[in-house]
């Protein structure tokens, strides 16, 4: 198979926690009633909290960014969590008998450091666009232009679709890029009507939708949206990349794609273990 690749500017930079101003920690509340779920931006590898009475619970079998904080009455203390890539996660942890939020979900910024006082980061000049690959967590978005329009060039991979009244929604092709996961996507129109987009929503759900009880929905935000069009017209296919944050799907847990026509009552839902 041929391998495209992408040349970037080599960009050298030395992080250490010596000399940086303290971050100041969030405070995160939690009670015995509610979960709190944390989604975090790459998979959980350590959590833990300082106290009894607070207890935070992720998958030490197979590495998810979900984790769940409870808490019953007692004092503040603080959780610290180090996910797969080495960032550290930190925040001080309190009771409350009414929570304001059920989801948080964490971003980069929020990192307090790398679990290595010092750590040389690199990207090299020249990165192949492959399953393999292994790239720096920073992206420059030259680097994210031009992995995207690779993407387009690949050969197809994989034809997942769901069509409905002369509409499809496929799924064309997947890269892993470690903590990132570039997909490409495909929408065919035959119905005569010009689609116009709405939206394109990527989530992972459990269960079903008609039994709220068990379903759950993460929303996947894309991180980056290549050539994404605003409408599709009739006899037209268009084939767009989205860059999410990497991903992996539990044993009963599925990725659905919504796409919503704008001012208009045509919406489509692709459900599918990949």
């Amino acid at each position: 198979m041929k391998t495209s690749t992408v040349t970037i500017m080599t960009l050298m930079t030395f992080l250490s926690s010596f000399g940086q101003k303290t971050k100041k920690l969030d405070t995160i509340y939690a009670n015995e009633k509610m979960n709190l779920a944390l989604f975090f931006p790459a998979n959980i590898r350590q959590g833990i909290v300082g106290a009894n009475n607070f207890v935070f619970s992720y998958n030490r079998e197979r590495a998810q960014p979900l984790g769940l904080l409870k808490a019953t009455k007692g004092n503040q203390s603080n959780l610290l969590v180090v996910t797969i890539d080495g960032k550290v996660y930190s925040y001080i942890v309190k009771y409350a008998d009414s929570l304001k939020e059920l989801n948080r979900f964490v971003s980069f910024s929020e990192s307090i450091g790398h679990e290595h006082q010092r750590e040389s980061l690199v990207i090299r000049d020249t990165v192949k666009l492959d399953s393999n690959m292994v790239v720096h967590k920073q992206y420059p978005k030259a680097f994210l232009v031009e992995s995207s329009e690779a993407m387009l060039k690949q050969p197809e991979r994989k034809n997942i679709f769901k069509r409905k009244e002369g509409v499809s929604l496929a799924i064309k092709n997947m890269v892993y890029f470690e903590d990132l996961v570039f997909m490409q996507f495909e929408i065919k129109n035959e119905t005569g009507i010009d689609f116009d987009i709405d939206y394109l929503k990527v989530a992972m759900v459990i269960g079903n939708e008609k039994r709220r009880a068990s379903y759950q929905s993460v929303p996947l935000k894309p991180q980056y949206v290549y050539k994404m069009p605003k409408k599709t017209r009739h006899a037209e296919t268009s084939r767009f990349v989205y860059v999410l944050p990497k991903f992996t799907l539990g044993d009963n847990e599925k990725l659905q794609l919504s796409l919503k026509e704008l001012k208009g009552n045509r919406e489509l839902i692709l459900r599918r273990r990949l």
